[in-house]
């Protein structure tokens, strides 16, 4: 069972009117904890006392009807929740001397993606560059709020400043005060659901709908979007937004070919492919926003015989500082942003069939990560790898695309950002053991057949630490 809080608008009159009718049933909570009960299942339901007047779940099920109960030290209510119904009622917290109105419902669990015959016959094989109209929205919408002043946002283009320009007087519409919620809430978790989620939705005249294929890309078992598609319809309506877009197509267009002319996802694709034969991914799509400022995210979805790789980046955009670069190191740096995504959908599942040995290997991650530092986020033996593994494939793609010297330069770059910036305190010398590998590789064996020696390297090189 998993409960997932929704942050709806609720109408007071309505519920009133319900109230009128049908009597709302009365939690009185002498402490912050209750314990609760879907269809028999008993989990806690903790901070009551932290949760504002009007608060809203939607638990997701395989079924198409729960019974809930909730029960304090005093008294219990019970209730059969049923899909796109919402059964309300009141918990009285005696701490606070107040009132919550509560509103639950269940929400069926599907699959995230439907990829039927025209999907697969029309996308199989295809790489796509995508700056989608709903998932363009979002990003405005985002750029508008608090967390919009951080660096989240891009802010350094004349495309920003028309965002601002339009749309600021709408700062107060429902929808961004709705995004800025979430995002004082919980903002890693909703930044990264509400972008993505973002993709399963496209426009049909002013509505916007389903399109028919996702119904998330984020993992979870719900898109985070969906209660506020009402909300979106009306800011785009009143803001001009679909206008905006159109007047902006040359400029996405002039983004979507400098990407395909210089970053060559194609390229990266038939690497990976080749090297990992036993993974099969059907299309690969790169998904962008030019107000993205630095969060990258992938996701993986498969449905009846085809797998879809999805990486949503940021546009490597170029600065003054950049162009002084040499052209192909410049180059190297702007194809590492999606490289470092799509390589997921290829290296992770080629690592899960090691598992056991990644974790023999990497048990100790006091060796391999370091507190304070980025690195310390990939605090699980699996992940860490995985990490490890993501900026090796780079270093190993480019010793094959690149000259000596612009390589050179690159990997120096790779791997002190590794070590110094990211605190993965081993990557150097996992690089150079595993570009060693790949170098005096047999003939016919490929990148997916490195795995168990550089996972035995890596556990005998741990136990040289310890000496």
């Amino acid at each position: 069972m998993k409960l997932i809080p929704v942050f709806l608008f609720i109408c007071l009159t309505k519920l009133t009117a319900l109230a009128q009718h049908n009597p709302v049933p009365v939690l009185h909570a002498s402490s912050d904890n209750l314990i609760m009960y879907l269809d028999g299942q008993r989990d806690d339901f903790n901070g009551i006392n932290k949760l504002g007047r009007h608060f809203s779940y939607a638990f997701v099920v395989p079924q198409d009807s729960s019974v809930f109960k909730l029960v304090s030290k005093s008294d219990s209510i019970s209730m059969v929740l049923k899909p796109k119904k919402n059964s309300v009622f009141k918990i009285v917290r005696e701490a606070q001397g107040d009132t919550v109105t509560c509103t639950f419902s269940i929400q069926k669990l599907v699959k995230p993606a439907s990829f039927n015959d025209a999907y697969k016959i029309k996308n199989e094989g295809k790489t796509s560059i995508e700056i989608p109209e709903v998932y363009e929205l979002i990003n405005i919408i985002i750029a508008l709020t608090r967390y919009g002043e951080t660096n989240a946002i891009y802010k350094d283009t004349d495309y920003y400043k028309k965002v601002i320009t339009h749309f600021t007087a709408y700062k107060q519409e429902a929808a961004v005060r709705a995004v800025d919620s979430l995002l004082q809430l919980s903002p890693e978790f909703f930044y990264l659901h509400l972008k993505m989620d973002s993709y399963a939705y496209i426009f049909s005249g002013d509505k916007i709908i389903n399109g028919g294929i996702y119904d998330r890309i984020a993992s979870g078992e719900k898109n985070e979007l969906d209660p506020y598609i009402p909300v979106l319809e009306t800011f785009a309506g009143k803001s001009g937004f679909r206008a905006f877009y159109k007047k902006q197509l040359p400029y996405y267009t002039s983004l979507k070919k400098d990407y395909t002319d210089n970053i060559d996802v194609s390229g990266m694709k038939n690497w990976l492919t080749r090297e990992f034969p036993a993974i099969k991914n059907s299309a690969v799509k790169v998904i962008f926003s030019p107000l993205v400022g630095w969060n990258q995210s992938a996701s993986s979805l498969t449905d009846n015989g085809f797998t879809e790789a999805q990486a949503h980046v940021n546009f490597p955009l170029i600065d003054e500082k950049d162009k002084a670069q040499p052209a192909g190191v410049l180059k190297g740096q702007r194809m590492m942003i999606a490289f470092t995504e799509i390589n997921h959908a290829y290296l992770n599942p080629e690592a899960e069939k090691h598992e056991k040995a990644i974790h023999n290997s990497f048990k100790d991650l006091s060796k391999w990560i370091t507190p304070g530092k980025p690195s310390a986020g990939y605090n699980n033996a699996l992940v860490c790898f995985e990490e490890y593994m993501n900026y090796g494939l780079v270093t190993l793609f480019y010793s094959d695309i690149f000259d000596q010297k612009t390589f050179a330069l690159l990997n120096d770059r790779i791997e002190n950002n590794m070590t110094e910036s990211r605190g993965f305190q081993q990557f150097k010398a996992f690089n150079q053991e595993l570009l060693r590998l790949y170098k005096n590789r047999k003939p016919g064996q490929t990148v997916a057949d490195l795995y168990p020696d550089i996972i035995n390297w890596a556990s005998g090189h741990a136990d040289a630490k310890d000496r």
